[in-house]
């Protein structure tokens, strides 16, 4: 990006009683914006798409249903395990009890120390089981909440991969659903030299000029670009009329 360098403030330097006012540089570099936090969506779980809820340009709050896939076998999958526990739990508790009864037995030396041992693993296997069962409980559940794509902030839907009736599999690399940016604020990305780079502090404040209006940007990140070039990135509140590729002037100080 071509650096523009404009004389828009003055220095005074006092030196043995002398007074000296000059130019000070004021940096302005010519940007695009860009959106902030792009994020592709993609299922957790294989299934079939049966809800598209949004389309591009869309902005939604947090938390906000995107897409549905068919949740049958997953609702399966829990009440499945959920009978498990409940079964698991009942042989649990008859074999604490048959414990309890077998170690007063011993306590009063009519019962032998075989019986006790195998009242003891009875025990540690309904245990054993029932922790089992429980795992799988959770892992069912989170299988199931998978089947809802939410928005994962207040959000601006960018483009739409899902269609009612498409399969999404899981394994290996899934297929994005849908790409969302964040719907409150924008970022003014400049490239630069490295020497330009290196002037640059994490946190900085400039203004931006966007269609003649103008915002305060916080400097988030300078990131590495291929032959020396590196790419500033200014984080600012977005205005509605605003979207990725729209010019952009960026002024320090």
């Amino acid at each position: 990006m071509k650096q523009i360098v404009s004389f828009s403030a003055q220095a005074i330097l006092y030196v043995a009683g002398f007074c000296w006012v000059f130019p000070v540089q004021a940096a302005e570099w010519a940007g695009q914006l860009d959106w902030s936090q792009r994020v592709f969506l993609s299922a957790g779980v294989s299934g079939t798409v049966r809800q598209v809820l949004v389309q591009p340009g869309q902005s939604v709050k947090a938390g906000t249903l995107l897409v549905g896939i068919d949740s049958t076998p997953y609702r399966a999958a829990l009440a499945e395990v959920r009978a498990d526990i409940d079964r698991l739990t009942e042989e649990e508790a008859d074999a604490r009890r048959e414990l309890d009864r077998v170690k007063e037995l011993y306590a009063r030396t009519v019962s032998s120390t075989t019986e006790l041992d195998t009242a003891r693993l009875r025990h540690a296997q309904a245990r054993a089981l029932l922790v089992a069962a429980q795992a799988r409980s959770e892992r069912a559940r989170y299988q199931l909440s998978e089947t809802e794509i939410r928005a994962p902030f207040d959000a601006l839907v960018l483009e739409r991969m899902a269609e009612p009736g498409m399969a999404s599999a899981a394994q290996c690399q899934p297929p994005v659903l849908l790409a969302v940016a964040r719907a409150d604020e924008m970022l003014a990305v400049v490239e630069l030299n490295a020497a330009q780079a290196a002037s640059l502090s994490l946190g900085m404040v400039v203004t931006v000029s966007i269609a003649g209006e103008q915002t305060k940007a916080t400097l988030r990140a300078v990131k590495a670009l291929a032959q020396g070039r590196y790419r500033a990135e200014w984080v600012m509140s977005r205005k509605a009329t605003w979207f990725a590729g729209m010019a952009a002037s960026v002024r320090q100080p």
